[in-house]
């Protein structure tokens, strides 16, 4: 499932384009409602919910993304497929404006490369979100994360990776 945008409660998780079993997610899962609102609204606080949970950093998920981030980039992405990453939005054909780092759709051939897939179905309410999240990104998201974890030291506490 592609992630648009930031990491933050503003991200907006594509169900349009997303499948399970092979099937798109609109087909398995019938209630647009709830797909709209408590799916979107889980995911975006899906952090402070794990650290909530665990009562300390959810490092070790980080981690874990991290992991999968580096293999989607070394691995070829199957045809049908897609990963999200964050990546410095020069030359998108979204219209995301340019010179920020935004989560989008990608695909590897598997060299450590990745190009963005530009043609991802859109509607009008998954349009509006990515909108939203890329205007609170410029505002105000980017600056106050960035300065948040400018300063962070990211320590992996081997009892959290145990887990």
């Amino acid at each position: 499932m592609t992630i648009w945008g930031n990491h933050s409660t503003t991200q907006v998780p594509d169900f349009l384009n997303a499948k399970i079993d092979g099937r798109p997610v609109k087909e398995v899962i019938k209630d647009t409602k709830w797909l709209e609102e408590e799916f979107i609204k889980t995911v975006q606080k899906r952090g402070g919910v794990l650290i909530q949970k665990w009562g300390r950093s959810s490092a070790a998920s980080t981690a874990v993304s991290i992991v999968d981030a580096i293999r989607s980039l070394v691995t070829p992405t199957p045809e049908d497929d897609l990963f999200s990453s964050g990546v410095y939005t020069t030359g998108n054909s979204y219209g995301i404006a340019e010179d920020i780092v935004f989560s989008m759709p990608c695909r590897s051939k598997g060299d450590g490369d990745y190009e963005l897939v530009s043609d991802v179905e859109m509607d009008n309410f998954l349009w509006k979100r990515i909108k939203k999240a890329r205007a609170v990104g410029i505002v105000s998201v980017v600056a106050a994360e960035y300065k948040q974890h400018r300063d962070f030291n990211l320590t992996i506490d081997p009892v959290i990776l145990s887990e």
